[in-house]
């Protein structure tokens, strides 16, 4: 199998950015996994969605004598979800104590490392010193199997960060989701081991060999649940926050709209556009998707719409979506790039609202 093929099914799998070269000896992880610090003073962010029907919500009808329980839904996207980094760095600055977190996959693991009282700055520093380099480092490969990717490396990298954590000892309160990929039903994972339900969480189908629960098969929880805003809601969370990073470019609705073509207008794809130069250098479509593109875009563009259906039904109190159009879902080097867009997004949606402030902490 050509190594860049490999490689590229790495990028798209990997819903995390390691910094893999020296992995396990690393002292940001090791800090991340000593100090255990426990964050009390959250922060996070609220804006209201324009276009989605989602209404605006003053101070004054939200009022209660104690504060509202602040819930977050951390959706999928693998690298597009270090925009979760952004955000979650924007809602501390603002003052804003988060009470539940649920998340799937790449929302998973960093909704993960934040319930578990991992610095958002120590975050941020794995991702930005990761060394694509090495990332083979974690693929173990298991062919002929449900999977190209075993996983057991990636649960050795996962407890790098978390350690040997149970979901129940966390600072703050948090679930992952997960799928049967034969029923399709969703599963909540709320108690047991973090890295377990971490692995679970991003285990993208047909990339990463399935986790078995009983007689069940489980995988991706983006697959049938991209943003949890139900499950945060069940948690006991009164005021929703969601943050959905799958966000096509230009108009997030323009798939609504009737593209009616003429049938006499398809045709076949010539064999020889998709050789890489076409033969004798002519005929090549630079245009034309390949393997991994096709594969990428089967799952991103089924989450994306999905997702924006979820929206619509669970209606959030505040819907933050990062622009994340340009940045693919293996671009684990574009992590910079990501969370400075997520952090953007979230401080341009609490400065269109400060009113937020006042309403998620009444006095």
């Amino acid at each position: 199998m050509n190594n860049n093929f490999l490689l590229s099914i790495l990028f798209y799998l990997l819903v995390f950015s390691p910094t893999t070269k020296g992995i396990f000896n690393n002292p940001v992880y090791a800090q991340t996994f000593d100090s255990r610090i426990q964050i009390t003073n959250r922060q996070q962010e609220s804006g209201n969605h324009e276009g989605l029907g989602i209404p605006r919500i003053s101070a004054g009808k939200i009022h209660r004598e104690k504060r509202l329980k602040i819930g977050l839904a951390l959706g999928g996207g693998a690298a597009k979800g270090l925009a979760h980094i952004g955000v979650l760095k924007a809602l501390e600055e603002a003052g804003i104590q988060i009470d539940y977190i649920a998340g799937s996959s790449m929302g998973a693991l960093v909704g993960a490392a934040y319930a578990a009282g991992i610095p958002i700055d120590t975050l941020e520093q794995i991702a930005l010193e990761t060394d694509w380099k090495d990332v083979a480092m974690l693929f173990d490969p298991t062919l002929p199997a449900p999977g190209i990717i075993n996983g057991q490396r990636v649960s050795k990298f996962l407890q790098s960060i978390y350690g040997s954590r149970l979901i129940e000892e966390l600072s703050i309160p948090f679930v992952a989701t997960a799928a049967n990929i034969i029923s399709g039903k969703k599963y909540i994972i709320s108690q047991g081991d973090l890295v377990t339900a971490v692995r679970t969480s991003i285990s993208i189908p047909v990339v990463f060999t399935p986790l078995k629960y009983g007689n069940q098969y489980l995988v991706d929880g983006g697959l049938i649940d991209p943003v949890p805003i139900k499950d945060v809601r069940s948690m006991g969370a009164d005021y929703i926050i969601a943050v959905n990073v799958l966000v096509p470019p230009g108009d997030p609705w323009e798939h609504r709209k009737k593209s009616t073509i003429n049938a006499d207008s398809i045709h076949a794809i010539n064999k020889e556009s998709w050789l890489p130069f076409g033969r004798n250098g002519k005929n090549h479509d630079s245009n034309r998707p390949g393997l991994i593109q096709i594969m990428h875009k089967t799952i991103t563009i089924s989450q994306a719409r999905l997702a924006q259906l979820q929206i619509e039904l669970e209606r959030p109190d505040i819907l933050i979506e990062p622009p994340t159009s340009d940045i693919k879902a293996w671009d684990f080097q574009q992590g910079k790039k990501a969370i400075k867009i997520g952090y953007d997004m979230a401080r341009k949606v609490i400065a269109a609202h400060p009113e937020l402030t006042g309403a998620v902490h009444p006095e």
